[in-house]
């Protein structure tokens, strides 16, 4: 067969690596396999499918292939359009309604958006990774889907000796803590609290580098892992004490099933994709969504009781010994493909004007920033720090470099009409950048100032007496 996997990102993420999982194992079946995505090659995880050399999904000719499979709702309309005879399955790891919600409180998060649902309701079959996304489909949309078990490398993700308990207690977060449905500022909070019970530190695993200031002040020491090979995160896993997954909202979660494979004892929010493989007391705890008091009295039970710890530690054991196996999975994967092949046909003559409509109401209400957008915000971006480092180090070409900011200021305000854009924010953060800047020119502050906005972290207080640290890994 002639696959192609089509997904937005190649960042480290659990359901990046289940698609990249899917492509190479496909690929060592002996299946003719591609992947395209609009970023570059990974770092972290080593690909034996090839990633096509473009990232125009527009120069991909779809219909040469058997089945196309999309990881992300949202790229449905694009990707329909361009089809032709290619059968397009929605790989579906979420609900992505869930991603995009129209504010930051927890209340925003649990609301239904129309139009993410309206392409979960889109003519193509849909693969779920989870029994509780699978229930989630049919309960809002009214649509069954294929259930296919994600895995766990069993290769790398095995039984290590429990690591012994001394102070502090190190509690390991995956994830980016810069999405609000992560839960991370609940983690945070909790961590605070129970940092005045007994000594602890925080081990966070991310693949976010920008706006590290939301870890300052803690009252407790940081210690930083930036996109760590699948390779090294056990190894991480092997100095903590417990890993904390403070989410509102998984479709699976399978930093908690490495977890279990490695020993390290788990507490988690229910986020319904833990409803797939998590009892309560039993392999982990369980801590309310959104309640970092909660969340605190789990940890400190955890921490406090060693033989719960055991406990939890031989109870995820037998969670995932005869489960999560990626030869299981790749059977539901090929089985998936063969029933998609007797009874799918291809979408056929799709209405492009349907599909570019759903597209703009997506953008409108802030669900998706199209990857034209998010490119030009990059160009404009650069050419901002090339502007502001010119205006820094020579002042004899101050006129020439505050039209070219003149310039900036207007393109990235033209990006700030509509506050409810996803990309509303980064435009209008540049936008003030520049406006800031024009209204100095001339002043002695102007120098001080820029280098401030150019170097934000020796602008900042430093904190005193916790500690923090940073291991970066390859990309």
């Amino acid at each position: 067969m002639q696959l192609l996997f089509c997904l937005p990102t190649t960042s480290l993420s659990g359901g990046v690596k289940v698609v990249f999982e899917l492509a190479n194992r496909s690929a060592d079946d002996g299946e003719s396999v591609d992947i395209f995505s609009f970023a570059a090659s990974p770092r972290w995880y080593t690909l034996r499918a090839p990633l096509l050399p473009t990232s125009d999904l527009h120069a991909v000719d779809l219909s040469s292939y058997d089945f196309v499979l999309v990881s992300n709702a949202f790229l449905l309309p694009t990707v329909l359009p361009l089809a032709g005879s290619a059968r397009v399955i929605f790989f579906c790891q979420d609900y992505e309604t869930f991603h995009h919600a129209a504010g930051p409180r927890y209340e925003d998060f649990m609301a239904e958006s129309e139009t993410i649902a309206a392409l979960y309701r889109l003519p193509v079959p849909i693969i779920t990774v989870s029994r509780a996304v699978q229930g989630l489909i049919r309960d809002r949309i009214g649509r069954d889907s294929i259930y296919v078990p994600a895995g766990i490398d069993k290769t790398i993700f095995f039984a290590r000796p429990p690591h012994p308990m001394t102070p502090p207690a190190r509690v390991l977060f995956v994830g980016n803590y810069l999405m609000p449905y992560k839960g991370m500022k609940d983690g945070l909070a909790a961590l605070a609290r129970l940092s005045s019970e007994m000594p602890v530190q925080l081990v966070l695993v991310t693949q976010e580098h920008r706006s590290r200031q939301l870890l300052d002040g803690l009252p407790f020491p940081v210690e930083i892992h930036y996109c760590p090979t699948d390779g090294q995160i056990p190894d991480i896993m092997a100095t903590c004490d417990v890993y904390c997954c403070t989410s509102w909202y998984e479709g699976l979660g399978l930093p908690a099933l490495e977890a279990f494979a490695c020993g390290l004892p788990v507490v988690s929010t229910r986020t319904l994709g833990v409803s797939e493989y998590g009892v309560d007391g039993v392999n982990l705890l369980l801590a309310r969504p959104n309640d970092p008091a909660d969340l605190c009295a789990a940890l400190a039970r955890l921490l406090r009781d060693a033989d719960l710890r055991d406990r939890l530690r031989r109870g995820g054991f037998e969670t995932v010994r005869h489960r999560y196996d990626w030869n299981e999975s790749m059977q539901h994967f090929r089985r998936a493909l063969a029933g998609i092949d007797r009874t799918h046909r291809a979408a056929g003559a799709v209405d492009a004007a349907a599909m570019s409509g759903l597209l703009a109401d997506l953008e409108a209400e802030g669900s998706l920033t199209p990857i034209a957008i998010f490119r030009e915000f990059e160009t404009l971006a650069a050419e901002l720090e090339t502007v502001l480092r010119a205006l820094a180090e020579d002042d004899r070409c101050s006129d020439l470099w505050f039209q070219r900011l003149g310039t900036l200021r207007n393109a990235f305000g033209r990006r700030t009409h509509n506050r409810r854009a996803q990309y509303y924010d980064a435009f209008k953060c540049k936008y003030d950048v520049c406006r800031l800047v024009l209204a100095l020119a001339g002043s002695d502050r102007i120098g001080p100032t820029i280098s401030g906005l150019l170097h934000p972290d020796d602008a900042r207080d430093k904190r005193v007496g916790v500690s923090f640290s940073e291991i970066r890994y390859r990309e």
